[in-house]
């Protein structure tokens, strides 16, 4: 799913730049961006002589043309790199305003999928035309006025440019915002705001080092703007699809609550554990809260961690000596497919069969239960009363000794 997201999102990073709040203004900008202090803003009156193809400019020198044409491709050049930085400031102070509310979507996140991939789909039906939504037909163009340039200034346009383009590009540029604010890891969110703003800017780039050849085809491509508006509408369309199936797919958890409970001193709060409801290798369903009556051994590990792979042995050991799961110990495996550098869910079965591990590992995708549990570290285990309420947790790989005096501990105490 995520590599489907990435290129997805890629997609809708070069349709925003082929939108008609982009191209028809392109050759001004290169003429903009093209000026210098060195020149004095002869340049602009040189590509826009260019752009006209104005007569006059034949007659000048050819050697001299010839330098002031190397000098200025290599101004605009300079001078987009710092203007398409700009324009990425301004997309990543989007996201980070959105991941300021990273700890409310995460609670939320399978309804927030669910009204923001209906939101984009909506946002996908009036880009390819069905319904108008007139303030995002509007686009809000900021005036700055300049003679000269420089990277400082080229920084500053892009940035406040970015700003007046962002109601037109609003469908796209808010679909790759729902969907990297529901990322549990805050680096994957920034990567996918990051594959859409290189999306958006690359174009810049190429237009920019091939300025000569690519006005004139870009001015073909304006003829076409409302072919390439409906295929970005129907990229909304799938994007907002996919999202509402992951929400919809997407279980529901349980917040951890705090539950009265006694220990030794005759006073102490016990936290029920989180319930989820997750499949393991073999397709077979889990739900946590099936399991109350039962010790549940619950480990988060993952394929890249030396400590986790000196530890599974032992695991794979205690649960066979305490019967396979069949009698009042639960042993399960929590592993996070494609979070970080973890491999993918059909890598980590593959890892499973290869060293013959044969306890069930749940497959949690969404990554959820990172959150919940509070997950910083690999191996973490959760020994888990039989009254669902967490007993206590490890961080660390864990002795086979240690495993058996917890459950043996937790097991006899249930019994009093």
């Amino acid at each position: 799913m995520d590599h489907i997201n990435f290129i997805i999102v890629f997609l809708e990073g070069v349709l925003s730049f082929l939108s008609p709040c982009v191209i028809p203004l392109l050759p001004i900008y290169l003429a903009i961006l093209s000026s210098s202090n060195r020149n004095d803003g002869n340049s602009i009156e040189t590509n826009r002589n260019r752009i006209g193809n104005n007569s006059s400019a034949k007659n000048s020198n050819t050697n001299n043309n010839s330098l002031n044409k190397s000098s200025n491709k290599r101004v605009l050049f300079t001078n987009t790199i710092l203007f398409v930085l700009g324009i990425s400031t301004t997309f990543f102070l989007l996201g980070t305003g959105i991941g300021i509310f990273r700890t409310f979507l995460t609670e939320y996140k399978r309804y927030f999928l669910i009204i923001g991939g209906s939101f984009i789909f909506l946002m996908g039906l009036f880009y390819v035309g069905d319904i108008k939504i007139p303030f995002l037909q509007k686009e809000k163009r900021i005036h700055i006025k300049t003679n000269q340039m420089n990277p400082i200034i080229a920084y500053l346009l892009g940035f406040t440019f970015s700003f007046g383009w962002t109601p037109c590009i609003g469908p796209m540029l808010a679909s790759v915002l729902v969907l990297a604010s529901t990322k549990q890891n805050i680096w994957t969110g920034n990567l996918l705001i990051g594959i859409y703003t290189l999306g958006f800017i690359i174009p810049f780039l190429i237009v920019a080092a091939f300025s000569d050849r690519m006005l004139s085809l870009l001015e073909k491509v304006k003829l076409k703007s409302d072919k390439l508006k409906t295929i970005g509408g129907y990229i909304i369309l799938l994007m907002g699809f996919l999202v509402l199936v992951n929400g919809i797919t997407t279980p529901k958890f349980i917040r951890p609550t705090y539950v009265q409970g006694k220990n030794s001193n005759g006073e102490s709060k016990s936290i029920l554990a989180p319930d989820f409801i997750l499949i393991d290798q073999y397709g077979n369903t889990h739900t946590l809260s099936d399991y109350k009556g039962k010790t549940v051994f619950l480990n988060f590990w993952a394929t890249w961690c030396p400590p986790c792979k000196r530890e599974m042995p032992h695991i794979e050991e205690i649960y066979k000596e305490y019967g396979s799961n069949q009698e009042d110990v639960i042993i399960l495996g929590v592993a996070f497919p494609n979070e970080g550098k973890e491999k993918s869910k059909r890598g980590i079965m593959s890892f499973l069969e290869e060293k013959k591990y044969t306890f069930p590992v749940v497959f949690d995708e969404s990554s959820y239960l990172s959150y919940y549990y509070n997950i910083s570290v690999y191996p973490t285990t959760f020994i888990i009363n039989p009254e669902g309420s967490i007993e206590g947790y490890f961080q660390g790989a864990m002795r086979k000794d240690d495993m058996r005096n917890i459950i043996d501990r937790v097991r006899n105490e249930s019994v009093r």
